[in-house]
């Protein structure tokens, strides 16, 4: 009897060990290594007008940079890997900082080498941290340029346009945000081909209506959590919106949701990196 509570014993320590070791592998990889593999994401958009003066080209989106403090190991991989993608055009979709801190932006921006050049929109946390002036002719000198509010015409590949338009984040539900847009797209051509970028995915589907072609959204940072069915989750328990990660068709568009670069109120991801998406484009049929 003694030999086998012995062996129970024995057991039951390594089995016990077992599961702290798992859990710690999990805490560390969920703590230190995930937020910071930043995952390349290819994502090809079949569309008969943006497949036109886009086919050929590259365009990498990145959101939620939080950027606070100074650069460190994450932003790094962020420039080494964008870099090396060698993107025609990037889009950031909101979040550069998380501090009143706008020359951190600059500082990275200036570390991209896009062969046209980068523009980006404001989201929640950039309304809370940034002053109302004083940033943008720096961002724009570093090689960032700021949409929100604007719709450009963009030359793609043959001399064909395309629009490239963008909102800053008005506030969650916030009134007056169709005629905002209204007042965005007024000079847009009838038919002509727009990516749009929105913050806020939730806006997607007025953005569609109003006549964009693919929606760039981030925010959501993918939930934090890759677990099958927690963007359910996510949704109905803590009343985020349903578009949490990846593409979205929604009407006669797009959507897609990028999990950001940084986390944010938890620094934790798990089965949910950082990510880089890298569009490309043809024409569907």
């Amino acid at each position: 009897m003694r030999n086998r509570g012995a062996k129970l014993l024995v057991l039951t320590s390594v089995l016990g060990l077992a599961a702290a070791a798992a859990f710690g592998f999990l805490l560390f990889t969920a703590l230190v290594l995930e937020p910071n593999w930043i995952v390349v994401e290819r994502v090809v958009i079949e569309d008969s007008k943006l497949g036109g003066p886009l086919a050929g080209m590259t365009i990498a989106q990145i959101s939620d940079l939080h950027l606070e403090g100074s650069l460190g190991f994450r932003e790094r991989e962020l420039v080494r890997k964008l870099n090396r993608i060698e993107p025609d055009i990037i889009l950031v979709t909101g979040d550069l900082v998380e501090e009143a801190a706008p020359e951190l932006v600059e500082e990275l921006v200036k570390k991209f080498r896009p062969r046209i050049w980068s523009y980006g929109i404001l989201g929640n946390s950039d309304r809370v941290y940034l002053p109302p002036e004083g940033y943008r002719e720096g961002w724009r000198q570093a090689g960032l340029s700021l949409v929100g509010g604007k719709c450009l015409a963009m030359a793609g590949r043959g001399g064909e346009i395309f629009y490239l338009a963008g909102v800053d984040f008005p506030g969650y539900e916030a009134p007056g945000v169709a005629e905002k847009i209204d007042e965005i797209l007024a000079d847009l051509p009838a038919g002509a081909p727009l990516i749009f970028l929105s913050y806020d995915p939730d806006l997607a589907p007025l953005l569609i209506e109003k006549g964009a072609d693919l929606v760039l959204s981030g925010d959501t940072h993918g939930g934090l959590i890759g677990i099958p069915g927690w963007g359910k989750v996510f949704h109905r328990v803590f009343g985020r919106t349903e578009y949490v990660r990846g593409v979205y068709s929604i009407g006669g568009g797009i959507l897609y949701v990028n999990r950001g670069i940084a986390p944010k109120v938890i620094p934790a991801r798990f089965l949910c990196p950082p990510e880089i998406t890298v569009f490309e484009f043809r024409k569907a049929g």
